[in-house]
């Protein structure tokens, strides 16, 4: 099924901006020879910044959850695609409510899903914001919608991104949020 409304937009500022806040980065102990080649191997060259630590990252799920159900109606069923969660930190209870399903490449399953029952459906996937030095990502979020009632869905979960100065991303040349129509 082909979704209603697919967006892609790239996160440009950290949510806390103007603020101080504690350090939240975690590094590697690097005590002996081979740790620093250890670190070593995973570096990578990014040029994408880090925006958002592992609280942060959870708190923004969260917030786009909440604003789904707000704007979309409480019977909308959400498909979080994210990358694993960090070791030290609880999901937050609205990531393990009955309506959503958490994983990887959830797409088709939400297209899938879509199609079977009249319910708004959103696709939010996260799995390329960068946490720590260690991600591959470009800090980009992808949004689609099935059977939503409002024209333009997305508008209804902008607010909960506003801190973080999304810049929208053209979708024309099956840009990143492709996936979702396949």
């Amino acid at each position: 099924m082909t979704p209603q409304q697919t967006l892609a937009l790239r996160l440009t500022r950290n949510p806390d901006h103007g603020r101080a806040a504690p350090c939240a980065s975690v590094n590697l102990p690097l005590l002996e020879t081979p740790d620093y080649a250890r670190r070593h191997a995973y570096a990578r060259a990014n040029p994408a910044p880090v925006l958002v630590n592992h609280r942060q990252y959870y708190a923004l799920l969260d917030r786009l959850v909440r604003q789904a159900w707000s704007g979309l109606g409480e019977r909308c069923r959400l498909f979080v695609q994210l990358r694993l969660p960090a070791m030290d930190l609880a999901l937050p209870a609205s990531l393990l409510d009955a309506r959503v399903t958490v994983g990887a490449g959830l797409a088709r399953e939400a297209a899938q899903r879509a199609g079977l029952d009249p319910a708004p459906v959103a696709w939010i996937a996260a799995e390329r914001v960068r946490r720590d030095l260690w991600d591959a990502g470009d800090n980009t979020l992808r949004l689609a919608f099935w059977n939503a009632d409002q024209p333009d869905p997305a508008a209804l979960l902008l607010p909960a991104l506003d801190a973080l100065a999304p810049r929208f991303l053209d979708l024309t040349d099956g840009g990143p949020a492709a996936d979702a129509t396949r």
